[in-house]
């Protein structure tokens, strides 16, 4: 009996087993398919990690570039500005040597029309003529020298403002026209006939008239030394009128 009882004890154990083992099978294999599943999501959670770390990379060099670009143009206007206050110093002195000139060229004439009685020799009038006509030469070059400074700093100005206030308004000189030369084979730009000449500036707007009807509005992106590019601004198209070779542009 004992080993009968032993016997049936054994097989019941081996079943119970059985059953176990069974009944694991399916849990272990779960967690088998879980364990893959989850080693995929891993590699690939890494691969787009790698990505992201790469495209951050590349915006950082970006703008370290335009960190640089802006610090380049900040020195260029600070030249500019020491530049035209050098320039201007200067014609300050030359406008008083030139008052100076004059009034000694005044008290001259009066000196010379005393001594024109009493017969003084026409040598010494032009030589004061010469005089005064290279102050007046050497002051005009001196103005024109201050214009284009004072252009340049306008330039650069604009150029800065272009990365720190990019939606101010730009200015553009009072009474600014000009017509258009080109129009873009997609009617979305064109090229006008003046440039850094007139003082054309870029993101600089101008309206587009054709007689008396106004047709569009255009705004700057490229100025060069006597023409300019313009973009067409979409929310000012008129209707189906086209913006047209020799249409007038004006500020």
């Amino acid at each position: 009996m004992l080993r009968i009882a032993l016997i049936i004890a054994l097989l019941a154990a081996i079943g119970s087993l059985a059953l176990t083992f069974l009944h694991t099978k399916p849990v272990v294999e779960e967690l088998r398919t879980d364990l893959s599943t989850t080693k995929a999501t891993l590699e690939d959670t890494s691969t787009k990690l790698t990505s992201t770390t790469a495209d951050l990379k590349k915006a950082a060099s970006e703008l370290e570039i335009r960190s640089k670009d802006l610090e380049s143009t900040k020195t260029q206007l600070e030249e500019a500005a020491a530049a035209a206050a050098n320039n201007k110093k200067r014609a300050d002195g030359l406008d008083a040597q030139l008052a100076k000139t004059t009034k000694e060229k005044n008290d001259a004439q009066a000196t010379l029309a005393q001594w024109e009685v009493l017969n003084i020799k026409p040598s010494q009038v032009l030589e004061i003529r010469a005089q005064l006509k290279d102050t007046v030469e050497a002051r005009n070059a001196l103005a024109e020298e201050k214009n284009i400074f004072l252009k340049r700093i306008t330039s650069l100005t604009n150029r800065l403002a272009k990365y720190e206030a990019p939606d101010s308004k730009v200015i553009l000189p009072a009474g600014l026209k000009g017509r258009i030369l080109e129009v873009g084979p997609q009617q979305d730009f064109v090229l006008l006939d003046f440039g850094d000449n007139k003082g054309a500036l870029e993101r600089g707007e101008l309206l587009v008239r054709r007689g008396d009807k106004l047709v569009g509005k255009v705004s700057i992106v490229k100025v060069q030394p006597n023409t300019c590019i313009a973009n067409v601004i979409p929310t000012w198209k008129q209707g189906d009128v086209a913006i047209a070779k020799d249409d007038e542009v004006l500020y």
